[in-house]
């Protein structure tokens, strides 16, 4: 999300595709990488139910997502336009993971724990660091539209390094090992 900009000047600015244009798509690559996660968290959470033959749970669940899909849409696209669309999908995204867990919680099987919200937060605490260094680094777009194409991409390349890198030293330096990430996908 921080390199929205960026990653879009290098993958499409040429031609007739503007610097304005590359604003107008950011904004849109922003709303809809704010769902990302729940997007993800649907694909996790929909097998609890189909593992124990429940379909239609999720079916329901997701029949109650396009429709607030639509109402989102409805209000959003008034006031945002295309962005509003995107804010709507991420929302509705939202509304569906949401339901999934709740109905697994209340079911009793799956439940956060205590260490594995704490694992979340020491993400979060990362990802967070992660940002803050990306941000320190990052150029204005007035100086990006200056360079050369090749120059874009080695600045870009430079960034989603330099941002791995604090990402993991941070967890490091927060006590997160190697087997706990794998322990965590288990």
């Amino acid at each position: 999300m921080v390199l929205a900009k960026p990653m879009l000047m290098v993958l499409f600015m040429r031609g007739e595709f503007s610097p304005q244009d590359v604003h107008y798509a950011s904004l849109s690559l922003l709303a809809y990488a704010s769902g990302l996660l729940n997007f993800m968290l649907i694909k996790v959470l929909a097998p609890g139910y189909y593992s124990r033959q429940d379909t239609k749970t999720p079916v329901k669940y997701g029949i109650i997502a396009m429709v607030s899909n639509m109402v989102f849409n409805a209000i959003f696209a008034w006031f945002y336009g295309y962005v509003g669309l995107a804010m709507a999908t991420a929302l509705s995204a939202l509304v569906n993971m949401v339901l999934l867990y709740r109905g697994l919680h209340i079911q009793n099987v799956y439940r956060l724990t205590r260490s594995t919200l704490l694992f979340i937060v020491r993400l979060v605490v990362a990802g967070g660091a992660m940002v803050a260094a990306i941000l320190w680094q990052l150029e204005e777009m007035s100086v990006w539209l200056t360079w050369s194409f090749m120059e874009r991409v080695f600045t870009l390349a430079m960034l989603i390094g330099f941002g791995a890198v604090v990402y993991l030293v941070s967890l490091l330096v927060m006590g997160i090992r190697l087997k706990d990430l794998k322990a965590a996908t288990e």
